[in-house]
């Protein structure tokens, strides 16, 4: 991927914030994939019937979802708005468990499908279950603490909402809202695209497993997307000075 934001850690995006032609690469690329996945989703148009309650018409309906939220994500931060987008990061990780969920070719996952259809609450508790029945202890537990970081922009805590603010004289705080246009901290948004580019990564992993795109139409994406060149970094990455959780 030509992009370095799709190989980059938060933390390290967090320390290096300033690669801003490598996260533009990357915002020309993700929107192109996106956009495309989103294209190719648009053939299963009047595919499903109404009152069909199959794992196809779920998996579609859910996909749709997905991409959808990725784009608005995308879009958000690069105008800035990263309260918001933060808090769509869990709803991607709740559509891409719950898909792996739906597709387990188990008990649970005709269960799950069929409280879904009956427009209940699927919880991430659930989902979790399954990772741990077909993964192990080790990968649940890190998945529970990956979903809990996310939850974080969710419940507004203190830190979270810390991210929205810079210093002034006598280190006294600063919203961004204040100048939206100058004062958006860099390291938030580098962080959030590094978060971005893995998401996005997680999902069209989920779509070629779980479908309705196929794995050649979603390595198709990727090409039609890239850029032939990497835009190299401006700034070699330096010894952390902060910590992002």
């Amino acid at each position: 991927m030509p992009s370095i934001v799709w190989g980059r850690h938060p933390q390290e995006a967090t320390d290096n914030p300033y690669e801003y032609a490598a996260q533009a690469q990357f915002v020309r690329e993700s929107t192109a994939l996106l956009q495309q996945l989103n294209s190719d989703l648009d053939k299963f148009t009047m595919k499903f019937h109404r009152d069909e309650e199959s794992l196809e018409k779920a998996t579609w309906m859910l996909v749709l979802d997905l991409v959808d939220a990725l784009r608005e994500i995308t879009n958000l931060l690069v105008d800035g708005r990263h309260r918001v987008a933060f808090r769509l990061f869990r709803d991607v990780v709740e559509t891409i468990d719950l898909l792996n969920v739906l597709h387990a070719s188990n008990p649970m996952a005709e269960r799950t499908l069929r409280d879904w259809y009956k427009d209940r609450t699927i919880s991430h508790v659930d989902s979790r279950k399954h990772i741990e029945e077909m993964h192990g202890s080790d990968p649940a537990n890190a998945r529970r603490e990956y979903y809990k970081q996310l939850s974080k922009f969710t419940h507004r805590t203190y830190r979270a909402l810390a991210k929205s603010y810079t210093l002034g004289h006598g280190d006294m705080l600063v919203p961004d809202t204040h100048r939206p246009d100058m004062l958006v901290p860099p390291q938030t948004v580098a962080a959030g695209f590094a978060v971005l580019a893995d998401l996005i990564k997680q999902a069209t992993k989920c779509i070629s497993k779980c479908g309705p795109l196929s794995c050649d139409e979603i390595t198709a994406a990727y090409e039609l997307s890239w850029e032939p060149d990497t835009i190299p970094r401006r700034f070699g990455p330096v010894k952390p000075l902060s910590s992002y959780s």
